[in-house]
């Protein structure tokens, strides 16, 4: 039953990675103008947070983004296709361009490692797509509650050259040793962490719990720190990925590290705050309460 639902997924996966860019971006824009889906629970957490983020924002307003937000994350779902079974078989030139990856080259040439974080905006898989052309590189996961799913997830971001690892001990161990020989390693590091794995830190001046785990690394291993974010050009036209330069004050204590990883984050997401997503209860575990 396992292989049979596994191969299901990879035929489904093929099927939709047909799907043109301007084909998703059309049905995506359309679904989201439904007003079902204003009472959607993504909806809800969606306005939210963006209530938090932006109270001086008209309710209007607030609305208008909230629903350009579903958009583009149903935009993500309906790319699962084209990302995961077409990308990966083509060339990506056509449909990815970069800007600033000298930047982190120069940073490799230390031989100390290359630590990259990037925020849950646009379609992150495309980074995985991108860089594991680039260079050997490593990225942190949560494996899927379901594991078909999670099978076959591994199974793509292996094939696009990226090795995958939890956010367990032997996973972090894994990414110590390869920041030690020079290697990359990739973070989503906007993810809400377990309390034990993250501290208090401003996000948009609302303190919301935030992993450590980069900031750790950072001083544990000495390797630079770049951020990296990945955007939609518009009309399905395809998807362009800006590297920063190395970011400083990421080498003090803990606390001001993991503050201006958020201040990085909060940069690279108003290029294009529609596209984040905003869905994640990202301050669950903050002090402001009967939030979602």
């Amino acid at each position: 039953m396992s292989l049979l639902l596994t191969k299901f997924l990879q035929i489904l996966l093929f099927l939709m990675s047909f799907l043109p860019l301007r084909v998703i971006s059309w049905t995506a824009t359309s679904i989201g103008a439904s007003k079902v889906l204003n009472h959607s629970s993504a909806f809800l957490i969606t306005a939210a947070n963006l209530r938090l983020v932006f109270p001086d924002m008209e309710k209007k307003a607030i609305m208008e983004l909230a629903i350009s937000s579903i958009k583009e994350t149903l935009k993500t779902v309906f790319e699962m296709g084209f990302v995961w079974s077409f990308l990966p078989r083509k060339d990506l030139s056509k449909y990815v361009s970069s800007q600033g990856f000298k930047k982190i080259k120069k940073s490799l040439d230390y031989n100390k490692g290359l630590i990259l974080f990037a925020p849950h905006l646009s379609n992150i898989e495309i980074i995985l797509n991108y860089m594991g052309r680039q260079v050997p590189c490593m990225a942190l996961y949560t494996p899927s509650k379901n594991k078909y799913i999670d099978k076959v997830m591994l199974l793509v971001r292996t094939r696009m050259g990226v090795t995958m690892v939890e956010p367990n001990l032997s996973g972090i161990k894994s990414i110590l040793e390869n920041l030690n020989k020079g290697g990359v390693v990739i973070i989503a590091s906007d993810q809400v962490p377990k309390p034990e794995g993250g501290i208090l830190s401003n996000f948009f001046s609302i303190p919301a719990l935030t992993m450590t785990l980069v900031s750790k690394l950072k001083m544990k291993s000495k390797a630079p720190c770049h951020s990296i974010f990945c955007t939609r050009v518009s009309d399905g036209k395809g998807f362009k990925i800006k590297f920063s330069k190395e970011i400083a004050g990421m080498d003090l204590d803990l606390q001001s590290s993991v503050d201006r990883m958020n201040e990085e984050l909060e940069k690279c997401i108003m290029n294009s705050p529609e596209q984040y997503s905003w869905e994640y209860k990202r301050y669950k575990h903050s002090s402001i309460e009967g939030i979602y």
